[in-house]
């Protein structure tokens, strides 16, 4: 390598191979499209543990994955949009605009007009995605089996299914669809959250049509004050951990491409193709682990973990992961502001996934519910994106709005307590009871 042949301009030629490997790696990903770039795509917006100056290298470049790709040829968008609805496009859309103003993981965004004078938004599938992401779903069950020897007590069918049925989920955009009208449903007229408006009659298994939000990307905001950028952040987590605590149905794809930001403080969530329920029995046992972390109460959380499947009698004991719990858990333990700034970032993501962590042998050890691999990867992301935000908020008197219903002290709260009253006043009083807490991650 040339570093060993000019050592005193090592360190240039070592960034120069960072930049041009990180410029390649968006490059295959990007035509990749499928399971290769949503990899991508989720890989951009985590703080990991490595020299800054290198990882922010590829994750600066990964970024460009998050609303923008390599697009398929105009031809090919129009030919979905044929076959799906046995018409040419020009008797579907009163104008069609050729080139995409997104290009995503599998499929790409383009402006239309309907017939009666609406401006939308029309996704269309990238043709092949479904089989190929079809064919690396059939590799998944021998990479899990595999995955024994690092993590025995891990159910790999367990998982595996509950992989297989989230991917599979956002290749039908008829549920993408059906998904995304329950949260409009949800948050309509709320103040700061807006879902767009989808048009059933005109998506099809490979072609979803929305309504046309004008925004700013997510990245924009990294120019904004302090101050800014911290309302920002309350949105994102009122957002999602509401959404799971009050219907319990929740987005698990928060990648900054997912939105735009608008005037006023107000942020349009926009792909709903990774949707997640979870159970009353599962939300309050993961109610109880939080709770029970709040209260440092071991036996209590030992309880609940052996019920959600994540100890057994036969696994380590509590004090081993008690550590693990505290650190993945920290944003809504305390009663005072935190900053979420990278290092926190970092240290809560190598907590359950570096090798190096104290518990890391531990959690080899433990159980990994289906509902818990897609909560998690839900609360990470969230976490991520507050950590590049570099926000501070007291995240646990705003989570126990979310659990209590208790009164606000932030002005978004306050106005989110009066949309409540109107939208959902059977949830305007909050739960009545400590178990209807929720833990960020487990």
């Amino acid at each position: 390598m040339k570093s060993f042949a000019d050592p005193e301009r090592a360190q240039e030629f070592l960034d120069d191979f960072h930049q041009q490997t990180a410029e390649q790696l968006v490059d295959m990903l990007g035509e990749m499209k499928g399971a290769a770039m949503k990899l991508g795509q989720i890989a951009s917006f985590y703080e990991f543990s490595g020299p800054d100056e290198t990882m922010s290298t590829y994750r600066d470049k990964l970024t460009m994955l998050q609303n923008s790709a390599p697009p398929m040829d105009p031809a090919a968008s129009k030919a979905v949009i044929e076959q799906e609805f046995g018409k040419p496009v020009e008797k579907v859309f009163a104008t069609f605009e050729e080139q995409p103003v997104a290009s995503a993981s599998i499929g790409q965004v383009h402006r239309a007009t309907l017939f009666s004078g609406e401006t939308v938004a029309v996704k269309v599938q990238y043709p092949g995605v479904d089989e190929a992401v079809r064919a690396d779903l059939k590799n998944l069950s021998a990479m899990m089996k595999l995955s024994v020897a690092v993590a025995p007590n891990v159910d790999p069918k367990e998982v595996t299914d509950e992989v297989r049925a989230r991917v599979l989920e956002e290749l039908d955009y008829r549920r993408e669809a059906a998904s995304q009208q329950r949260f409009t449903e949800l948050f309509k007229g709320h103040p700061f959250v807006v879902i767009p408006k989808v048009y059933p009659d005109l998506c099809r298994k490979r072609v979803i049509t929305q309504e046309f939000i004008e925004g700013k990307p997510f990245n924009s905001a990294f120019d904004w004050s302090q101050t800014r950028k911290d309302v920002l952040a309350e949105v994102l987590f009122r957002f999602f951990y509401g959404s799971l605590n009050r219907f319990r149905l929740f987005s698990a794809d928060p990648h900054p491409g997912n939105y735009l930001l608008l005037p006023r403080g107000k942020v349009a969530f926009l792909d709903f193709g990774l949707v997640r329920e979870v159970d009353g029995q599962s939300l309050d046992l993961l109610h109880e682990i939080v709770w029970a972390l709040i209260d440092d109460d071991k036996g209590r959380a030992r309880q609940a973990l052996e019920r959600m499947g994540i100890l057994t009698r036969n696994t380590p004991e509590i004090d081993a992961i008690w550590g693990h719990l505290k650190t993945i858990n920290r944003l809504v333990l305390e009663d005072r502001d935190l900053t979420v700034d990278p290092p926190l970032v970092q240290e809560m993501t190598a907590a359950g996934m570096d090798p190096r962590s104290p518990a890391f042998q531990t959690l080899r050890k433990v159980g990994l519910p289906g509902v818990v691999v897609t909560l998690n990867r839900m609360s990470f992301g969230v976490v991520s994106l507050l950590g590049r935000l570099g926000a501070t908020a007291n995240w646990h008197r705003i989570a126990r709005e979310v659990w209590f219903g208790e009164a606000s002290s932030t002005r978004l709260g306050k106005q989110e307590e009066r949309w409540l009253k109107k939208a959902h006043p059977e949830l305007a009083s909050g739960p009545e009871t400590a178990s209807e807490t929720v833990a960020p991650g487990t």
